[in-house]
């Protein structure tokens, strides 16, 4: 047991150091291209090509990972992922940096799925559940005080860029000294969208439209801010007020809607989300007070859709289906992540900063009126046939399979 904590402790620390470092970049990139005045769709392509590295990643990372090893792909991933880091300050242009937003998606999917296999492989069937809460706390954690990393130095200079560089490259050292190696991994092919959306359109429209707003969010969600004219300090704060709001709601509506059909909840979120839209998007004529109000709100209703649509589709699907699943709808996750930044940059170069909010405004409340048209139409899940709901991150098919085995082991326990 003794030996188990240490490894899941070195874990959960890279863990932390990956986020701290990925969370401040995200940021800080935003900001700075907004500095150098890069054209909106622009700043939006290059936020939006994260994405499509990412899926890369998480396609053809396990293969990796199973040629070269854990800790040699981690620290090539690491050491790659730095180096991308480093070489944005050294040339700001922004051709080169889409090339390397899509290199540093692809390394961060590589070492999650690293990270995760090796988590799951030290938990055990007594404590996975509370491991895979622990670090869902850790990531979303470490991602909202690296928002505050921004007021360390100016976005301008180059310091900034380094702190995520010795961040991310510190990441690798608690992995790289550990001697347990996790087994090989054994991906599952997703089930085909088509056949997702038939069985459950009310799960899939969530997962897709948490991809559409959370995806134009982070990429897009430090240049509104800076475009509306918030000071750096106001950034970090209102960044991270919006991820804090996630993680407060993250179990309190996820455990709501074990209680009552989850597709209440997913319209309750559809148009919270487009109330605190539409007050995000008035911009010009609000306080900053009132601003970081509206962004917890916002957070608090968009972060916990993911995994409350999961929890839907779960609700709909055989077991031995829970994984293939998940994993279809972590792809349709990102399909909407790599749209969101685009389709949010063109609104806002059309509209102003508020732009970005006017778009999440109409896909929330297109999710909610789906929803209802489903909740009107569709067949009802029984409590009896519903899953206990996992707060599942949006991060790999690990997780997922964390996820769908704490639910098998409760279903025995039962």
């Amino acid at each position: 047991m003794f030996a188990t904590i240490i490894t899941i402790s070195a874990l959960l620390l890279a863990v932390f150091g990956m986020n701290l470092g990925f969370g401040l970049q995200a940021t800080l990139l935003g900001v700075r291209a907004g500095l150098e005045a890069f054209a909106l769709p622009m700043i939006g392509a290059i936020m939006a090509l994260y994405y499509v590295g990412y899926i890369g990643g998480s396609l053809f990372g396990p293969g990796l990972i199973n040629r070269i090893g854990h800790i040699r792909t981690f620290a090539a991933l690491a050491s790659i992922a730095s180096a991308a880091t480093l070489v944005h300050a050294i040339f700001v242009d922004p051709f080169t940096w889409m090339v390397l937003r899509t290199v540093t998606g692809f390394c961060l999917a590589g070492l999650i799925i690293v990270s995760e296999s090796w988590l799951n492989h030290a938990s055990n069937n007594t404590n996975r559940g509370s491991v895979l809460s622990t670090y869902m706390i850790v990531t979303l954690g470490a991602t909202a005080i690296s928002q505050f990393l921004l007021n360390t130095a100016p976005p301008e200079g180059s310091n900034l860029f380094i702190l995520v560089s010795v961040l991310v490259s510190l990441s690798l050292v608690p992995l790289a000294i550990t001697r347990s190696e996790a087994p090989p991994l054994k991906p599952k092919k997703p089930m085909p969208i088509k056949r997702l959306f038939i069985i459950s359109p009310a799960g899939v429209a969530g997962c897709f439209a948490t991809g559409l707003i959370n995806g134009s969010f982070w990429g897009m969600g430090a240049v509104y801010a800076q475009k509306s004219g918030m000071l750096t300090q106001e950034i970090s704060v209102f960044m991270a007020i919006v991820i804090v709001g996630g993680i407060i709601t993250q179990w309190p509506l996820g455990k709501l809607s074990d209680h009552i059909d989850r597709r209440l909840v997913i319209i309750a979120i559809g148009f919270f989300i487009t109330g605190a839209s539409i007050a995000l998007s008035l911009a010009g004529d609000m306080a900053i007070e009132l601003r970081l109000i509206a962004g917890a709100f916002f957070g608090m209703a968009a972060f916990p859709l993911y995994a409350i649509s999961i929890a839907h589709v779960n609700d709909k699907v055989k077991a031995s289906d829970f994984v293939p699943a998940s994993s279809a709808l972590l792809v349709i996750y990102g399909i909407g992540a790599v749209m969101g930044p685009v389709i949010s940059s063109v609104a806002m170069a059309q509209y102003g900063p508020g732009g970005l909010f006017y778009y999440t405004t109409i896909v929330a409340l297109l999710l909610g009126i789906f929803s209802t048209h489903r909740l009107l139409t569709g067949k009802k899940v029984s409590n009896e046939d519903k899953e206990d709901f996992v707060s599942v991150p949006k991060t790999s098919q690990i997780a997922v399979n964390m996820a769908a085995a704490v639910n098998e082991e409760k279903a025995v326990d039962g």
